[in-house]
């Protein structure tokens, strides 16, 4: 649980912790000299030498260099000045002054540099490494930047690390970029390396649609399983607000608590009129209620539908919260014996979408043993769905209770060429409404073959895999209104199974036959892989319910995914129809990586017939085939420029979603970036207020969407922070992962 920093300034002190630990050895030892070298060594008396010109001085942890020393061997002390040098595994520090007593274990540098693994770098007036106690750093001046490339330094007036080694309290921290203060903090106490203590984190500052974005979160420490985060916060067109996150770990329970509140949004009130507090919270945890009993709870609730729209933490558009998530699970796990409870509720966000049901409550329970040698398993499963919205469109059923058990015996035979397995059962399910109650039973069995061909070399791997399956159903879909069930994706995976539809609504009536292959392909010598796959179902009969056609053939699907070479790798899935005249589906994934650096993605997706569980929305889309490209880029120009772009173009409707293009140049220590970005963002606002029935006469109105176009300035100082969106989170499309 404990929190990552970034700043480099704890780099920079974890070193120096790291180094006087090194040198500190046990508390009862002394730091071992191994040999003393020098141009000139003198006897200023019996126990005293003085070494000049090339002083080296060699310890079992650590190395000493200098121009003079001063060598006292009863106090075992060295003073060291001109051109001093200390060298240990990941640290060096440069120095004019230097005095080490390696009895008592403590350095004292001044005029010091330090350069910690090429990382960090800094200059401190004075350092006093008091091994046995607190260290001090007096007028420190600390960045990742070289001199030669010097873009930032953060500067403190002291820094004390205190004697446990856990903490450090800084004072008068400034940062400056070209030698400008940006930021300044009078007093800060943090934590070193993974320890927690209480204490401010990085800021964030965004520019965004709403002007300046400023927050400044404070960590509480409380106890070593329990932490609060608290972050006052101010946008400029809106106002201030704070927020807060509490996480709790122990041995049987983790989660978090999480409040935000606004209390007056001056923009909210002028589009909407509304003077009202806005509110966000979030529930979660999961315990271990022991004996393989668990409890999980998740809960999420908003003052308003447009609060993620306005508020959340994203300035760049590029995630969209559409409904909120209210679940309580409890659960019991044993090997043979899984039993589960749960109360479950989706709010939609969207005003055009009628809400789904609430679940209240659902049990069920699923057992597996051995029965007369057969693998034995028992579904049964009870569930209760209300839905209680003035709105209903689709006419649900206010009140609707689901009951069903299925039994099933299955068994397997194979050897090492082939495999052969039957699966045969009953599936009863009642549904019980205000009117009569619906049967919605039926009989089902499997029988499957496979043969397993492989042919292996030194370096290779080649197999090819035939599959028979034939799937029998006896029974009819009486139940027309699914609660949670709707048509799947017609892939690989998904023709082979029993039922298309997700959810226990709906079940594939047509009993099939399913032929398919799979081959597969690996070169152990490149790592390269390639993946392909065919298939189709033939039904029994032409009462077809998926083909409008009466045809007893399903749709061809194919998948194919394939390392063309060491930078360009193919990633393809196709659907066509029964008389293989057109595709159904088809999506496309082409990335070509020269370099880390140089890369070129293009992805895209196409389906011809989508089919929705929920037919009500008022984008002007809906209904119309899904035909999107998107083509992502990020091309090194040179090592400190990048050019980088997205565009989404939907060629349904003929324009780009999405186009974003821009430059970023960085050195060893600075990031900065432009980006141009215009896209298409939903927009609720005309509708807030209104009644879904008064909603629904608006469908296909041009106001549920619009035009953003925004240009975006955004820097990083390396280990220190970020000002802005990653361009790894810019360059991504929620719509493709």
């Amino acid at each position: 649980m404990s929190k990552k920093y970034s700043f480099i300034l704890l780099i920079i002190v974890s070193s120096m912790v790291i180094f006087s630990n090194l040198l500190k050895g046990n508390e009862d030892k002394t730091l071992k000299i191994n040999s003393i070298d020098a141009e000139v060594i003198e006897s200023l008396d019996q126990e005293i030498l003085s070494l000049t010109g090339n002083v080296v001085i060699k310890t079992d942890i650590v190395q000493l260099w200098s121009d003079k020393a001063i060598y006292d061997r009863e106090n075992q002390t060295i003073q060291l000045e001109g051109n001093i040098k200390a060298l240990s595994k990941n640290l060096s520090i440069e120095a004019q002054n230097m005095e080490a007593d390696f009895i008592d274990n403590e350095f004292y540098l001044s005029s010091s540099s330090f350069n910690f693994m090429e990382r960090g770098f800094g200059e401190a007036q004075f350092i006093n490494l008091k091994f046995n106690g607190n260290i001090d750093l007096l007028n420190i001046s600390i960045t990742s930047c070289k001199k030669e490339d010097l873009s930032w330094n953060l500067n403190s007036e002291r820094i004390t690390i205190l004697e446990d080694r856990k903490n450090a309290v800084i004072k008068d921290v400034t940062i400056e970029v070209n030698e400008i203060p940006i930021f300044y903090l009078p007093y800060a106490r943090t934590a070193i390396g993974k320890e927690k203590f209480s204490g401010f984190l990085a800021p964030s500052i965004k520019q965004g649609k709403d002007g300046l974005d400023l927050s400044v979160p404070y960590f509480f420490s409380l106890a070593p399983n329990y932490d609060l985060t608290i972050s006052p916060r101010y946008i400029e067109k809106r106002g201030s607000g704070i927020s807060s996150e509490g996480r709790f770990l122990s041995q049987d329970s983790e989660g978090l608590i999480a409040f935000s509140y606004f209390i007056n949004d001056r923009k909210f009130l002028d589009l909407t009129g509304e003077n009202k507090k806005r509110w966000a919270t979030k529930v979660h945890s999961q315990t271990n209620l022991g004996s393989n009993l668990y409890l999980s709870i998740s809960t999420e609730h908003v003052s308003d539908n447009l609060y993620f729209e306005d508020l959340n933490d994203d300035i760049l558009g590029t995630q969209q919260k559409d409904f909120l998530k209210r679940n309580l699970y409890v659960g019991l796990n044993t090997k043979n014996l899984k039993i589960i409870g749960r109360l479950k509720q989706f709010h939609n966000l969207n005003p055009f979408s009628s809400n789904e049901y609430k679940t209240q409550p659902r049990l069920n329970l699923e057992y597996q043993g051995n029965l007369f040698g057969m693998s034995a398993r028992l579904v049964t499963d009870y569930a209760k769905f209300s839905f209680d919205e003035k709105f209903n469109p689709l006419n649900k059923e206010p009140d609707v209770k689901r009951i069903y058990i299925e039994p099933s015996l299955s068994f397997e035979k194979g050897n090492g060429s082939s495999l052969t397995s039957f699966k045969a059962g009953r599936r009863e399910t009642e549904y019980q409404t205000k009117l009569d109650p619906i049967d919605n039973s039926y009989n089902w069995a499997e029988l499957s073959y496979r043969i397993y061909m492989e042919k292996k070399s030194k370096n290779q791997f080649h197999s090819l895999t035939p599959i028979f399956k034939y799937v029998y159903i006896d029974g009819e879909n009486n139940y027309e209104k699914g609660i949670d069930s709707k048509l799947q994706n017609l892939n690989f995976d998904t023709l082979f199974k029993r039922n298309w539809y997700s959810g226990s609504d709906f079940f594939l009536e047509q009993s099939r036959l399913i032929l398919g292959f799979e081959h597969n392909f690996y070169n152990a010598s490149n790592g390269n892989e390639r993946y392909f796959s065919l298939g189709r179902a033939l039904f029994s009969d032409n009462e077809n319910s998926l083909n409008n056609k009466g045809s007893k053939k399903s749709s061809i699907v194919t998948e194919f995914k394939a390392d063309i070479s060491s930078h360009l790798k193919i990633n393809s899935s196709l659907e066509f129809d029964s008389d293989l005249e057109k595709i159904s589906r088809g999506s496309l994934g082409i990335v070509y990586e020269k370099e880390e650096r140089k890369n070129i993605q293009l992805r895209s997706i196409y389906k011809r017939d989508p089919k929705y569980l929920n037919l009500i929305s008022g984008w002007s889309d809906d209904g119309l085939p899904i035909n999107q490209i998107e083509l992502i880029s990020q091309w090194e120009l040179s090592s400190k420029f990048l050019a980088f772009g997205k565009i989404s173009r939907d060629y349904e409707k003929n324009y780009s979603r999405d186009l974003s293009y821009g430059i970023e140049y960085a050195n060893c220590c600075l990031k900065l970036g432009l980006m141009k970005r215009k896209w298409l963002d939903q927009n609720y606002y005309p509708f807030f207020g209104m009644n879904k029935e008064d909603i629904n006469l608006f469908e296909n109105s041009p106001f549920t969407e619009r035009e953003r176009d925004n240009i975006y300035l955004f820097f990083e100082l390396t280990e220190l922070g970020r000002f802005g969106k990653r361009i790894s989170e810019v360059l991504s499309s929620r719509r493709f992962q």
